[in-house]
């Protein structure tokens, strides 16, 4: 089951058509909707917002540190695709300074979560991210699941840049 935070201060004409689109598609979704506008400090952008919701449709759970890695290198990469070009050498290094840890750590989350969300996953959400799903007998690499994910963020026409 799946879940998605609406803050209702945000949401565009555009968003509530797309919310209404994916619970047209995922009768298990439920949905949290708050009138509160987020602290100053709570503020992210859009995409980052769209990036995180996807991570949970996609089965990764917050509780694990890989979530948290994945969303770090989609902000890291919204800036510059050219990180998953020297993804061990540039994008995990990058991730580990930030959380204070090393970028084999950053690696072996990302791709833990990755392989627990593969495993469990909605095979629907996968074969609409991916083109492929596990019943297909492919599992995608880390930097081909950033990818993947930034690259549906923009083909669902959601800007990454907000």
């Amino acid at each position: 089951m799946g879940y998605i935070w609406v803050s209702a201060e945000s949401c565009s004409q555009q968003e509530l058509f797309q919310l209404t689109e994916l619970f047209k598609t995922d009768r298990d979704m439920q949905i949290i909707l708050s009138c509160v506008p987020p602290a100053a400090g709570e503020l992210r952008s859009a995409a980052e917002t769209r990036v995180a919701e996807l991570l949970v449709r996609l089965s990764i759970k917050p509780n694990l540190k890989g979530y948290h890695y994945l969303k770090t290198s989609a902000r890291i990469c919204m800036k510059d695709k050219e990180e998953l070009n020297g993804i061990t050498k540039r994008l995990y290094p990058s991730v580990a300074r930030k959380y204070g840890t090393t970028a084999d750590s950053v690696e072996h989350a990302i791709r833990h979560a990755i392989l627990k969300a593969w495993d469990k996953g909605n095979v629907e959400v996968q074969k609409a991210v991916f083109g492929y799903c596990r019943e297909d007998g492919k599992r995608p690499t880390n930097a081909e699941f950033i990818m993947h994910l930034l690259e549906y963020v923009e083909k669902m026409n959601m800007p990454l840049c907000s």
